[in-house]
């Protein structure tokens, strides 16, 4: 599959048609800094991609940043790391964006922030291709249209294309996961995090929506209770597009080549509050006896 070719003059038709709408003012003429942003950290083995593919990407990127209120308020140092990139790990280098654009604006016009905007896009674009989870499917699946041709993908694949989407409308989003969960059972997991409005990098499964919202998944509490802060294997991760201060790389397991490394900051220790929480949630819910009424106000008290 090959990705759709946007001009410049089609870019703001998809953005104006998309949503109806005058676009928000984009800040001043930042194309210049977002190709040295994006070159700046880029792996070396992407060194050769065609100078109009990263254009286009930071063509689309801007665009979807100048198309709604919530999207234009996305701070310029999370714009650049966390919605411009066009890849999160080592996946083959798919034109998304311009699809991606196209397809999703319109699915989240009458959003009336990030956060439910992140969670429409969750809940609906699976059904577009009929995309479903299969496991142990990486790294055979694992771009955008490698996805949408099999029409299903491991958590890393389906991760990948739910950053994609968020990052396609101007929401910041990043994979995470942890190499190995910390139980004997073992077992790897990728999931996304978006930062919505409040200023708090929030969690969720792909193509795992929930009416619940966010920071309520399958693996919290448990097993991500038992992760591990710096280790290597049982650590849980967060992929940044550019590396400094706090950075480390982020273990790839199915990769063959030690050499190739992703930036990522060690986020185990938010994890392991967000399991804590969720257990002392889970601890308060009050005992229902069989005629209705609540037995106690904990469960260890019974």
């Amino acid at each position: 599959m090959r990705g759709a070719s946007c001009t410049a003059l089609g870019i703001v038709l998809l953005a104006s048609q998309a949503l109806l709408c005058t676009s928000y003012p984009l800040e001043p003429p930042a194309e210049k800094e977002c190709l040295e942003y994006l070159r700046k950290y880029q792996p070396i083995s992407d060194a050769a991609l065609p100078l109009n593919y990263l254009q286009e990407n930071i063509e689309l990127a801007l665009a979807a940043r100048s198309v709604s209120s919530w999207a234009q308020d996305v701070p310029w140092p999370v714009f650049l790391n966390y919605v411009l990139p066009y890849a999160s790990v080592d996946e083959p280098r798919d034109n998304w964006r311009c699809l991606f654009f196209q397809r999703f604006l319109p699915l989240i016009q009458d959003a009336r922030s990030l956060s439910e905007a992140a969670l429409i896009l969750n809940k609906n674009i699976w059904s577009i291709w009929d995309i479903v989870f299969k496991p142990n499917q990486t790294p055979e699946i694992m771009s955008p249209f490698q996805v949408i041709r099999a029409g299903h993908a491991s958590c890393t694949g389906l991760s990948i294309f739910l950053v994609n989407a968020l990052r396609s409308v101007g929401i910041p989003a990043r994979m995470a996961g942890t190499p190995e969960w910390n139980i004997e059972t073992g077992g790897n997991h990728d999931w996304v995090e978006v930062l919505t409005e409040s200023g708090v990098w929030s969690f969720t499964g792909a193509a795992e929506y929930t009416e619940q919202g966010f920071n309520h998944t399958w693996f919290v509490p448990d097993p991500a209770q038992h992760s591990l802060p710096g280790s290597r294997r049982h650590a849980i991760y967060a992929v940044s597009w550019a590396d400094g201060e706090g950075t480390v790389s982020y273990p790839l397991i199915w990769h063959d080549d030690d050499n190739y490394t992703v930036s990522a900051y060690d986020v185990t220790d938010y994890y392991l509050e967000a399991a804590r929480k969720h257990a002392d949630a889970r601890l308060a819910l009050p005992v229902v006896r069989l005629n209705g009424l609540p037995a106690s106000k904990s469960i260890g008290t019974q």
